[in-house]
């Protein structure tokens, strides 16, 4: 891809994804902190922060990795994914659901 020097170096992200969003949302609702995945995943906690913004794009083998730290299922993580709308008190409800 040829990038544009008039646009700024965040303009080709993945901040349309709900992948991120989907995934903070869980961390949060479990109670884990971006430090206890960090730890987990042997990333810096500002890796786990570029990630679930938007400003770094996931890799297939990332959302399996954050999946098993999350002890989420795929088919959850993939019904969470479906959702037109996804917010913290679906996803709360969606878990204890589940649970």
């Amino acid at each position: 891809m040829i990038k544009n020097p008039k646009l700024g170096k965040h303009t080709h992200n993945n901040r349309e994804s709900k992948i991120g969003l989907v995934l903070r949302l869980v961390r949060e609702a479990k109670r884990y902190s971006m430090q206890d995945i960090a730890k987990k995943l042997e990333l810096k906690v500002a890796d786990i922060d570029h990630l679930e913004n938007g400003r770094k794009f996931y890799t297939e083998a990332d959302v399996e990795k954050f999946l098993e730290c999350l002890e989420l299922k795929k088919t959850d993580y993939q019904a969470l994914l479906d959702m037109k709308v996804i917010t913290k008190s679906i996803v709360n409800h969606f878990l204890i659901r589940e649970e």
